[in-house]
This record gives C-alpha cells, structure tokens and sequence, in this order.
C-alpha cells in the first residue's frame, strides 16, 4: 500500500464519572475529562486516540485546537507516515506546544494515526513497536486521601487479590506515617508500596519524607517536588533514601532527556495520551532502555500496556479501573497481576458507540 490519506478527524469530548470522589494533593476529582479522536482514512482502517485528565474541562479548549488548527494540517496527508503526520502538526505549533493541553491534542491525534498504522498492516502496535512481551505486570494505583485507613487496606488488598505485586498511595497528609504503617504491618514485608507526593514538597521537606518512606521499605517516591523543576529533582535524588519516579508532567523526548541525563529519576513514567502520542513515547522508551531507567507509565493503561510491553526497559504499568469493561470493544482485566496485550491489529483500544454516545458532552 503505497498511501493512506487521512480523509476525517472526527474530535468528541467525554466526561466519564468516576465511580467514588477522590482527592490527592492536587485538588478533589468527581470525573474524567476525555477527548476522543476517530481518524478516518480513505479506503482504509479507521484510527482511535484518546486523551484524559483526572477532573477539569481542558476538553473544551482541546477540541476546538484539534479541529480548527491541527486536523487542517493533516488531512490528505499519509497515515502510514505517522512520524509525518506527527511533524506535520507540531512544527507550526513549536510555540504552543511546550507543554499542556497543545501537547494533549497532539497526543491524541499521534495515537489515532499509529492505530491506523498498525491495523494497515495487521499487526499489534505492541508487535509492529518490537513486541518485546505480550503480558505485562500491573500494580494497583489509587490510595487517595479521601479513603480511611481500612478502605485504603482494602483497596490494596483488592490489587493483591488480582495477583499484583505492588500498590500505589498518595501521600501529603498529617497521617502519612500512620497510613503508611498501617498498609506495612497489613500487606506484609514482601508487598511492594510506591507513594507518590503530586508535587507536594520542596527539596529539604522531601529529604525527610523519604527517610520515613525507606523506614518502610516504600521502593519509589513519586512526583515529591515541582515538576518544571529539574534542578529540584536532580538535587533530590542525590540525598532521597528512596528512588524516585516521575514524568506524566514531563513532554516530548527533550523533557524526558534532561530527567535522563541528570540521573532524576529511577522510573519514567510518560503519559501517552500528553507526551506527545506514541510517536513520542517509542523515543522516550529509547532513552530508559540508553539509560538503564525501568519504564512505566502514568494512566492510561488499556494503551500504555501495548507500549510498556514492546519495551525491555518496561517495568509495570499504572492500573485505576476507570471504564466500565461495557464501554470498551476489548478485555483489559488482570489476571495473575498482569495484563494481556490485545492480539488485535492496532492499540485495541476503543469505546463502544454506546457509551461514547453516553458521555459525550457537545
């Protein structure tokens, strides 16, 4: 097939409740926010993108930037070219995409287009990308400072149920020590604890943070500082007693260089859906596998497990129940701890046209 020219990007906003409120240091979230792209080619597959955030409207201001400004510059242009493509969008847009919601749109469209790429040529995105494995751990996330210290126990007691390994808390509170005490002396030496901060502290506040998180054998600290600051992390990860992770705030493959190369992080964690689509997390996958970083991922993942799984530096991937297995056209439960990649052609990842017709918000 010597072209595949983009003929329609159809953009639909979704706001998906989610099923209890939860906060975290960030704020209080009652739903999902979420930005679905259909990318219609001529004579040929159509591809499924998608975006989200916990809580907000970014949508509206999303929607309208794919439809008036990037879809424009790509159609008639070549889904299987989707580096292409990718270039295409954000080389007029350089100014507006350092970050945020421009990048979230470009995501969104990159996904869409690897999609029809990898059903063009019948294949998996995870086998087309290496297909390094086709069953990847998942650990349990949530741990939300809403939830008391038994629902908290329970929540980490459902992840183990499923056969995971390892559960993701937040912490930021005046009980941090307490909950995390209480999870320990539940879980067992032997079950893996991550926290994660959302950026809660600074430098000198997060040094004592992760001595009382290594008192408990907690195995990375997420996100304990400000994310723009490199220099704070870097600083950090020179005198944290635990290994720290982040990345779902970091963009582009120059982002995720600078976390790389100034020995930040233990674990990358890039979000598909807003570093910059799959175009940009193949690079970013390169540079843990250059730099002996394990990969994971934050959110997202019935995409992130295809992505994580064609790499040899993925870890685990982030694993929040958000949708209703009803709304989607492909399994994506845990079994034994892990995740099965879909041996569909594509990501294999879509929502039902019910339930894109039940959410949709325009």
């Amino acid at each position: 097939m010597e072209k595949l020219a983009i003929e329609n990007i159809e953009v639909i906003p979704l706001q998906v409740p989610l099923k209890k409120i939860f906060e975290s240091a960030l704020g209080v979230y009652t739903h999902l926010d979420v930005v679905v792209v259909k990318m219609k080619t001529k004579d040929g597959p159509e591809g499924f993108g998608m975006t989200t955030g916990l809580g907000g409207a970014s949508g509206t201001a999303i929607v309208p930037y794919i439809k008036n400004e990037l879809a424009p510059l790509i159609l008639g242009q070549d889904a299987l070219a989707p580096e292409l493509v990718w270039n295409k969008m954000w080389s007029p847009n350089k100014a507006r995409m350092r970050g945020g919601i421009g990048l979230h749109a470009l995501s969104c469209v990159d996904i869409a287009c690897w999609d029809v790429l990898a059903k063009a040529a019948g294949k998996s995105i995870n086998r087309l990308l290496g297909g390094f494995r086709q069953s990847v751990p998942v650990y349990g996330s949530g741990g939300w400072h809403t939830l008391s210290d038994e629902e908290l126990l329970e929540e980490a007691q459902e992840a183990a149920d499923l056969g995971c390994t390892a559960y993701k808390f937040k912490i930021g509170t005046n009980r941090d020590e307490e909950r995390i005490s209480y999870l320990r002396s539940n879980m067992g030496e032997d079950f893996i604890l991550f926290a994660d901060a959302n950026q809660k502290y600074i430098v000198r506040e997060a040094i004592e943070v992760s001595n009382m998180l290594a008192e408990y054998g907690v195995a990375w600290f997420e996100e304990p500082v400000i994310a723009d600051s490199v220099d704070d992390l870097a600083e950090l990860s020179k005198e944290s007693m635990v290994p720290l992770a982040a990345g779902e705030n970091a963009y582009l493959r120059w982002g995720f260089r600078e976390l790389c190369e100034r020995r930040a992080v233990g674990f990358l964690q890039p979000d598909v859906g807003r570093c910059g689509g799959i175009t940009e997390f193949r690079k970013i996958a390169n540079l843990a596998d250059a730099f002996n970083i394990s990969l994971s991922c934050h959110l997202v993942h019935e995409i992130s497990v295809s992505l994580i799984g064609a790499s040899p530096s993925g870890y685990m991937v982030e694993y929040m129940d958000f949708f209703n297995s009803e709304d989607m056209t492909q399994d994506f439960s845990v079994k034994d701890g892990k995740i099965t990649v879909p041996d569909v052609p594509g990501h294999g990842f879509e929502f039902t046209e019910e339930a894109l017709k039940n959410y949709r918000i325009d």
